[in-house]
């Protein structure tokens, strides 16, 4: 009698299989929804940034009356006593006017204070 209760508390090696089998079924499922979720995250992701992109543009078009240049700089021209290789002046691309206007005024002043670690000079 006591042989017997001890051989019914264990799990045998098919109740243990169709287990795993059942979590592995159930993970099976699982995968494709989780790998929805995630291209739908990256894709409102990519929305929410192109719309960003836009506001920036109607934010300096509001603020100085005109697109970014396609070619600018952040000074009208070169810095007095400097050459022109390592000025900023018409080297810039337009979206770094923009970027004040994408909340991100600090890598800005970097840039135009001329930075080392952002831009690195032309030879």
């Amino acid at each position: 009698m006591q042989n017997r209760r001890f051989k019914n508390q264990a799990f045998t090696l098919v109740e243990l299989l169709v287990v795993i089998a059942i979590i592995g079924i159930l993970i099976a499922l699982l995968l494709p929804a989780v790998q929805a979720a995630r291209e739908a995250a990256r894709r409102s992701q990519c929305t929410n940034n192109l719309k960003q992109f836009g506001l920036a543009n109607h934010n300096y078009h509001d603020t100085y009356k005109a697109l970014p240049a396609r070619r600018g700089g952040t000074s009208s021209y070169p810095n007095p006593g400097s050459s022109r290789s390592h000025a900023n002046f018409d080297r810039l691309s337009p979206f770094i006017p923009l970027l004040p206007f994408y909340e991100q005024g600090a890598m800005y002043d970097q840039i135009k204070a001329g930075s080392g670690s952002i831009m690195a000079p032309c030879s």
